[in-house]
């Protein structure tokens, strides 16, 4: 065999060995890379249930945190005091009776109710000052026992301290409330709205009801006059002559009715006559 056989031989031998290895080596790279798209995978899918998994401790924390939240709240509500004021003086607002009232402890919530408004009215007609004034109020303060103490200690005692005071001659009215509940105050003022409401209702109804009435008696006068002229033109019509007045005319024609003989002015007045014979039977035994 010659030399350049031989390495043409030699050639192709060693071309095939580096296909062989190329190929296995690539083919290691594709394995590998499957392995690791399925690595990939599995720790995607674990990802994914460990954030569903934070998300639920994360809701469960926030509701535990939030019904602790409530139940303080709720506390807090059983311990508050309300105080009922049956007059408050005139020209005192809202946040003049909150500064009084914080002089003795936390006042929460208050709520003074205005008077009607018929009263500011005849205040005014009467010369008076009309502007608004409150008749009634009630005070939240968040201690029971410090409203029960302001109540006691503030019931009959002059408002203003200092003689120059403008409420200096005005007294408290107080009176603490057991066991009463804000809430009871705000379904007390539903309740009133709603009879309120139901007598603006009734009343417009009523109104309406008489309004009706009244259309319905003009359209009656109204059919009487058209029937009243329809017969005096036809009398006209007729030659007759209709001398009654206009004012009589309106007025409704009275039935005439024949009046029935009595029994006497055919049969004679002794035999209409009831014999005491008879009478005498009928009343037997009776004095």
């Amino acid at each position: 065999m010659s030399a350049d056989a031989r390495f043409k031989k030699i050639g192709v031998m060693w071309q095939d060995n580096v296909d062989w290895e190329i190929a296995n080596s690539l083919g290691n790279e594709v394995g590998d890379n499957e392995k690791n798209k399925e690595g990939a995978g599995k720790g995607g899918e674990q990802g994914d249930q460990d954030t569903t998994d934070d998300k639920k401790l994360k809701k469960k924390k926030k509701k535990s945190s939030l019904q602790k939240e409530a139940l303080e709240y709720t506390e807090k509500l059983s311990k508050r005091g309300v105080i009922y004021i049956s007059r408050v003086p005139p020209f005192m607002k809202p946040n003049k009776a909150r500064i009084l009232f914080e002089e003795y402890g936390e006042v929460t919530r208050l709520y003074l109710a205005e008077e009607d408004g018929s009263y500011s009215k005849k205040r005014k007609a009467s010369g008076g000052n009309g502007s608004k004034q409150f008749k009634e109020g009630w005070v939240e303060y968040s201690d029971k026992k410090i409203a029960k103490r302001v109540a006691e200690s503030l019931n009959g005692t002059t408002i203003g301290s200092k003689k120059g005071d403008f409420y200096r001659d005005d007294l408290w009215n107080l009176k603490y409330l057991k066991k009463f509940q804000w809430d009871y105050l705000t379904e007390k003022f539903a309740y009133e709205r709603r009879v309120r409401e139901q007598k603006l209702k009734a009343s417009m109804l009523q109104a309406k009801r008489g309004n009706a009435e009244f259309v319905e008696l003009i359209e009656k006068n109204k059919a009487s006059a058209h029937a009243q002229a329809r017969k005096k033109r036809k009398s006209e019509e007729n030659g007759n002559d209709s001398t009654a007045p206009a004012a009589e005319g309106n007025e409704k024609s009275k039935r005439q009715f024949k009046q029935v003989q009595r029994l006497a002015a055919n049969h004679g007045e002794q035999d209409a006559l009831i014999g005491k014979s008879l009478l005498s039977k009928v009343f037997k035994g009776k004095k």
